[in-house]
């Protein structure tokens, strides 16, 4: 047990050796779990542990990590074997929904200190107390319920001009495919009160844009509040930066809650929404929530109340049951409907999910064409959308420059904007002329 003092859960742990000083954090997955990370270190630096930007200057090593797929599980055991080849005395933490689900196939690498379950992920630091590595590994809080909601938020990127605030946690739906309810737990939220007075903290440091984001967003409640009131407080609130909505559930999306995205000042006309398929026998077998048709309104409730809106979609390729013939029932749907880009993933079996007992396994050759058929199809649906956008006028937060002349940002409804100026542009708003496409962005001309 040298080196962690399990009783600490909760207090302030002042005894850390100052030897480790240093910490870096490993982040895979959802921009939920970056903000995540965001807190992590936060709580490390509270500590006198500070975050440094290379694995090889780092004397704890935290492993934040995801388990929506088994590339993501892949991706964190090779974060661990390679922070430990730098240095096999790193004090390795891992964390996360990956070591909620499957702590052992952490624990079971050699070198690995301390797994632990998401009650505990934002202590970490009481935990520790010397720099000197366990004799075995300690698994502590691998169990997700009755969570309660902590608060986070993050950086999008490295320029600071748009930020990632959790406003929701937890998933208690029973999506055939998904193990992330396992994962999360329960349905949580941040307090509504404090929604306007954490954005408001976010403009002071300077942030220009605030995603709104959660493991399922649009399952808002607090205070007998819903994600519907989260959007009228936010339109009837005096906010300097602008707000975008993460991924919306289409069962919860309906046209009030369009109507309100669509005519907010405040928000931006930007729509992210995981459909799947468009098979409706693969939507079932998926459990979700609603069909084909259901869906299909939607999004032109969407287009009528704001034809300018991005209109994003994840899909699944390769499901259990997806034959070629589904398949293209889906690349029709898509085809017919107005998108302007598509989140395109191949199927990963999960352990512990009901979509493992389901017949006729798609090959993984034939999901890999599948997903690059629609990835292709989306860069159609992009070019379409900024070919409609050309000699508009958008709004564009600028993020960073790509060279001594050229500054990049996106526009409020999702465009990647370039524009030829000399000037300093970050973390500004300007109103853009949408001139001509290059190479997947649209370069633009300020006019003000």
């Amino acid at each position: 047990m040298d080196g962690i003092i399990p009783n600490k859960l909760g207090t302030n742990n002042n005894n850390i050796n100052k030897k480790i000083s240093k910490v870096f954090t490993y982040t895979f997955g959802c921009k939920v779990n970056y903000s995540e990370s965001s807190r992590i270190a936060d709580e490390f630096a509270k500590n006198g542990i500070h975050n440094v930007e290379n694995v090889e200057d780092a004397d704890i090593v935290v492993i934040n990590t995801c388990s929506v797929t088994q590339k993501a599980d892949a991706d964190a055991r090779k974060a661990i074997r390679h922070s430990l080849n730098i240095d096999p005395n790193k004090f390795i933490i891992v964390t996360g929904c990956a070591a909620e689900i499957n702590p052992y196939q952490f624990a079971d690498i050699e070198g690995v200190d301390l797994v632990l379950g998401s009650k505990s992920k934002f202590h970490i630091p009481d935990y520790i107390d010397t720099n000197k590595k366990l004799m075995s590994p300690i698994i502590l809080d691998i169990k997700a319920d009755n969570l309660q909601f902590e608060y986070s938020f993050s950086s999008e990127n490295d320029s600071r001009t748009r930020a990632v605030l959790k406003i929701q946690d937890g998933c208690e739906y029973n999506c055939s495919y998904c193990i992330i309810p396992q994962a999360r737990g329960n349905f949580r939220s941040m307090p509504f009160a404090d929604i306007i007075p954490t954005i408001h903290k976010l403009e002071e440091s300077g942030y220009s844009e605030i995603t709104l984001v959660g493991i399922n967003l649009a399952e808002y409640h607090s205070d007998d509040k819903n994600f519907r009131d989260v959007l009228m407080l936010i339109s009837q609130s005096k906010i300097h930066s602008r707000i975008r909505m993460s991924s919306i559930e289409p069962n919860i999306l309906d046209e009030e809650i369009i109507r309100i995205i669509s005519q907010s000042e405040n928000i931006c006309p930007h729509f992210h929404i995981p459909l799947q398929s468009g098979s409706e026998k693969v939507l079932r077998l998926m459990r979700r929530r609603y069909n084909k048709k259901q869906f299909e309104k939607k999004i032109l409730t969407i287009n009528k109340y704001r034809p300018d809106a991005a209109i994003g979609l994840d899909i699944i390729t390769g499901f259990p049951g997806e034959s070629d013939a589904e398949f293209a029932e889906t690349q029709n749907f898509l085809n017919n409907l107005p998108l302007t880009y598509l989140h395109v993933f191949s199927y990963s079996e999960r352990p512990n999910t009901d979509a493992l007992k389901i017949p006729n396994k798609v090959p993984e050759i034939l999901k890999k064409q599948r997903t690059n058929i629609l990835r292709q199809l989306s860069g159609e649906k992009s070019l379409e959308f900024f070919k409609k956008q050309l000699n508009m006028r958008r709004d564009v937060l600028f993020e960073y420059p790509e060279d001594k002349v050229t500054w990049f940002g996106h526009s409020d409804n999702y465009i990647p904007v370039i524009v030829k100026s000399n000037k300093v542009l970050r973390n500004k708003i300007l109103k853009i002329k949408l001139d001509t496409i290059q190479n997947g962005k649209v370069l633009g001309e300020i006019t003000e």
